[in-house]
């Protein structure tokens, strides 16, 4: 076995004495010496509305991905330690995603780049001006070819110096491109009206959901806007219940998928076959013509009558998306919605999205400029193409070509360490920007700390390339929104000078403006092609899906640890892409879990991963995420414990999939394509968190009702009554009296989606530490928090439950009877609290626990970067090794609200403390308060028909209610496993 790179060095007898006693040493030699001295030193000009230890917040807007949720930073003492989403914005109404909450974690990177560089060198902002400079004037009057490569640029003032720089050549173009393409939604729009655009997607106002493969609760645009939306239909009421319809039409079992009324396993080739399918039977309804001679049959037509049915009869209501990257595939889906009247209501182009604005077309455009050497300039901002598509190699030997290349990369990346001159940008966290991701919302980025390096904004070097002189950012925004922005304000603000609208909106962080004019046409119905057969790959072949994940999304968030320690929502793994095969194909393959395969197209390298067997996948597919095997992330091959029997990560987190990308009709494709699949006979053991923390029975064993669940009819019936506890009588009289507040939590089980957003807001809040891809594989991650997901029914046609899963605060607290040293005890308000200096690590208490939500600090986790000690939130202890730990309840949360409301002479109000997991919840289905007053919202869900505790015959008497899971199909029985 092959330890910390040494394959000599075997664990035995002798070595594991030899560092057991350097380690009992090292503990002695280390407990005689003084702890560190720390100065606390005051401030002797104390700043302005700054009290130390107490927050600030800041409105700003979100830039980990292009939806642009609102933001409130927190920041203590000058510096952001947590980011929440901001309760104005419409998109978002004050929910975050995984990747919104764990971007905190990257401002304070001690690897990201501290200053520019030129040619590999460090340089200074006004050397590397002065050469960029030069260089543009002499492209400028030869007349050269400027290409400036961006992703989605949705920030109004960025766009508009992006056209006044590039109006100062002759030849120059901004090509926008989205890692992960959408490119065909708006190529479809422009055919079918005529313009060029997204649509807003309106799951608030849709009462039946069709989607072909798009995995809107996960990673599709904009998850957090569209959660919000989805389950606002979903929230079921006492009187009358009711909840939206969701179909979900897929290959590989998406997060979507598994929050789906019905779900259909279909093959990646025949997702257009089966839009045909979809809009003939709707054409049928309406009384529309349909050329659908020729339409091969499919099994599952009996399937599509019913669910055309359903969109009929919910005319106006009903909603049809696609994924796909096939413009026929979306201009069936047009032509649907258009025939049950979905425009206007559902899908709005009157106020659409700029959340994806990337052209394929214009992006196979300049690869094709490249490839004839024609780019004598290419500015390549927030952007790289080098690992985003396919055909890298071939790629990077254009670019070699190019004369002047510029990256404002954060860290050398593939495309940056091509370029001349890299010019790094800001963290969002350190600077000024704006954002319009939907037409009529604004909102606005500010610092919310003083940069940390020697960098400079987008919008600053834009500045200095276009005028000699980089103006600094803040002007730049401010005098474009007076110039654009405030035009288009509200009547009853245009009377408002521009200075209240700007701190009003500077204090709110965003505001609602007219839409921008938007030109479509009536509906080109010459426009729909029906897809009349399925695409088929050989037997001996499979059909590749490519997909993101909900962590790594396209890969720009490759180098966050916390992110790469988040388990899948679905497969439960970490640190790792996989290549996923159904139960019947793994068998047919002969692999099981890590079981390394080698994967081959024509025309790209092969790809080795290992296996991952994932029910309710489909036989004839191989599914991959995209996102991994970023340059730089062999950093993390140190992240976890450096002990005797470490087996650290080697090389980069997972392997790169976008060489497997296929484009046709200048159109890039991430489905359909064949893969020849061979099994290596290597394993790679996969870190996965699913086995750990199991709450079933023994094999044999009759499942214990851990989720339960109900039709509406029996809801709407009050046929199944609020759960009796099964105990007979109580061992101990109540010793644990909550005469004041006795808090507590309901989590409703129909809403949530299971996105993990709540896993790492809990990290960001309690300082949760990352213990590597090693420490997992042994069950020990360290999340508070967990989101259990079971399966019921069959391998090929799974039902799917996620369940938050933290401590319960349980009356009747196992783990408090078992502490020899009294360091878990109950509070007068009902919290089971954990007393860290008195813990000595006898783990009694979590083996004791019925629900396995302890975690044990086996080892001193890592905290030499002081930078990235930044993140730490002051109010909460950042624990040593051999201490027990696990949710609090978020109880430094309890006490500043408590601090204020007596400062304020005031009662707690309901909903005035929100815990981190309920505050970034888009679904909202977690709500926290005082069990004790009957008028609080947990209180009144405590007390629902759909309310229940988890092993409650156990008598814990848990402080967690759980809310059933609310059905349209009749059948609710069924055993769910882990």
């Amino acid at each position: 076995m092959q330890v910390n790179g040494d394959p000599d060095f075997i664990t035995t007898r002798r070595s594991f004495l030899k560092a057991a006693g350097f380690t009992f040493a090292g503990a002695v030699a280390s407990s005689c010496s003084r702890a560190p001295a720390v100065s606390s030193i005051p401030y002797v000009q104390q700043p302005e509305e700054l009290i130390p230890g107490q927050a600030v917040l800041y409105g700003s807007t979100c830039d980990a991905c292009e939806a642009r949720c609102g933001l409130l930073v927190t920041t203590r003492d000058g510096r952001p330690t947590k980011i929440e989403g901001n309760p104005d914005h419409p998109l978002s109404s004050g929910s975050t995603c995984a990747v919104g909450q764990a971007s905190i974690l990257g401002l304070y990177d001690s690897l990201r780049l501290q200053y520019p560089i030129w040619r590999g060198q460090r340089s200074t902002w006004a050397g590397v001006d002065k050469e960029i400079a030069a260089a543009l004037d002499q492209i400028r009057q030869r007349g050269g070819a400027v290409r400036l490569l961006t992703p989605t640029i949705t920030s109004p003032a960025t766009s508009a110096l992006i056209a006044a720089f590039l109006g100062s050549f002759k030849n120059a173009r901004h090509v926008s491109y989205d890692p992960i393409s959408a490119s065909a939604v708006l190529d479809a729009h422009e055919l079918t009206h005529g313009a060029r655009l997204l649509p807003r997607y309106r799951f608030d106002r849709a009462d039946v959901i069709v989607s072909f493969e798009a995995d809107f609760l996960g990673t599709w645009i904009s998850p957090v806007e569209y959660t919000r939306g989805y389950t606002s239909r979903r929230r079921i009421g006492e009187r009358p219940p009711s909840k939206s319809y969701h179909v979900q039409i897929e290959s590989r079992l998406s997060l979507t998928g598994s929050n789906a009324d019905q779900r259909l396993r279909v093959a990646p080739g025949e997702m257009g076959h089966l839009a045909t399918h979809l809009g003939a039977r709707i054409a049928r309804r309406a009384g529309t013509p349909f050329e659908e001679t020729g339409l091969s049959p499919s099994p599952l037509e009996p399937a599509f009558d019913t669910i055309a049915d359903r969109l009929w009869a919910a005319r106006g209501r009903g909603l049809v998306i696609s994924s796909s990257q096939d413009v026929r595939v979306q201009v069936l889906c047009n032509f649907i919605n258009y025939t049950i009247g979905a425009y206007g209501g559902t899908l709005d182009l009157e106020a659409p999205s700029y959340q994806r604005q990337g052209s394929d077309r214009d992006l196979a455009e300049l690869r094709a400029e490249l490839a004839r050497g024609e780019v004598q300039a290419l500015i390549v901002a927030g952007a790289n193409p080098v690992y985003d598509l396919p055909e890298a190699a071939a790629l990077a030997n254009d670019l070699q070509r190019v004369p002047l290349i510029v990256s404002t990369a954060e860290r050398i990346d593939e495309t940056a360490s091509l370029a001349h001159f890299v010019c790094p940008d800001h963290h969002y966290l350190e600077s000024w920007n704006d954002a319009e991701p939907v037409s009529g919302v604004v909102s606005l980025t500010q610092p919310a700390i003083q940069p940390l390096h020697d960098t400079r904004s987008l919008l600053e070097s834009l500045s200095a390339w276009t005028t000699g002189n980089a103006r600094p950012a803040l002007d730049l925004v401010r005098d474009h929104w007076e110039r654009a922005i405030y035009p288009r304000s509200k009547v009853s603000e245009a009377s408002d000078p521009f200075g209240r609208f700007w701190e009003r909106t500077l204090e709110h962080g965003v505001a609602e403006i007219a839409p921008r004019e938007s030109k479509t046409q009536p509906f080109d119905s010459k426009q729909v092609r029906a897809i009349l057969l399925r695409e088929e790959v050989a037997a001996n072949a499979f059909a590749l899906v490519l997909y993101p994940k909900i962590g790594m999304l396209d890969g720009r968030h490759g180098h966050n640890a916390w992110l790469h320690e988040l388990p899948d929502p679905v497969t439960k793994v970490t640190w790792d892409n996989y290549a996923s095969f159904s139960p019947a194909a793994a068998r047919r393959l002969g692999v099981v879990d890590g079981d390394v395969v080698s994967m081959t197209v024509a025309g790209a390298p092969p790809l080795e991963l290992p296996a991952f067997v994932q029910p309710g996948q489909h036989d004839g597919a191989v599914a991959i995420a995209l996102g991994y095997g970023r340059a730089g992330t062999d950093r993390f091959a140190k992240v976890g414990p450096p002990w005797f029997e470490a087996r650290p990560q080697i090389g980069l987190v997972g392997v790169n999939a976008s060489t497997f990308v296929t484009s046709v009709d200048n159109t890039r494709l991430y489905s359909g394509r064949a893969v020849t699949v061979v099994k290596t006979g290597r394993t790679h053991p996969l870190a996965s968190t699913q086995i750990h923390h199991s709450l079933e029975g023994a094999e044999g064993q009759e499942p214990r009702p851990i989720i339960q669940e109900m039709t509406l009819s029996q809801l709407a019936a009050a046929a199944v009554l609020p759960r009796e506890s099964t105990s007979n009588g109580e061992m101990w009289a109540s010793d644990h009296p909550s005469t004041g507040h006795r808090w507590g939590m309901a989590i409703d089980l129909n809403t949530c989606t299971g996105c993990s957003a709540c896993v790492i807001a809990c990290q960001a809040e309690n300082n949760v530490p990352v213990v590597g891809q090693d420490e997992v594989r042994r069950q020990r991650e360290m999340h508070w928090i967990r989101i259990d997901r079971y399966y019921s029914g069959s391998d090929e046609e799974p039902g799917v439950a996620h369940q938050p899963m933290m401590c319960q605060h349980c009356e009747h607290a196992p783990c408090e009877t078992v502490c020899p040293v009294l360091a878990t005890v109950h509070s007068d308000e009902g919290l089971n609290e954990q007393v860290y200096n008195r813990c000595v690590g006898t783990r009694y208490c979590a083996n004791n626990c019925p629900y396995k939500v302890r975690r044990f600090n086996w080892f001193d986790y890592p905290h030499e970067d002081r930078l990235q000690n930044l993140v730490f939130n002051p109010n909460v202890t950042v624990r040593s090794r051999g201490v027990m730990e696990k949710c609090t309840f978020c109880v430094q949360r309890i006490e500043e609200t408590r601090i204020e409301a007596r400062r304020l002479g005031q009662p707690i109000a309901d909903g005035a403390i929100k815990t981190a997991c309920q505050q970034v919840c888009p679904a909202d289905a977690i709500v926290f308060g005082d069990l004790n007053d009957p008028k609080t919202r947990v209180s009144t869900l405590a007390e629902s028909s759909r309310a229940y505790r988890v092993l409650e015959d156990l008598n814990t008497k848990p402080a967690v209610r759980y809310l059933k899971i609310v059905r349209h199909d009749p059948e609710t029985n069924g055993s769910r496993r882990g």
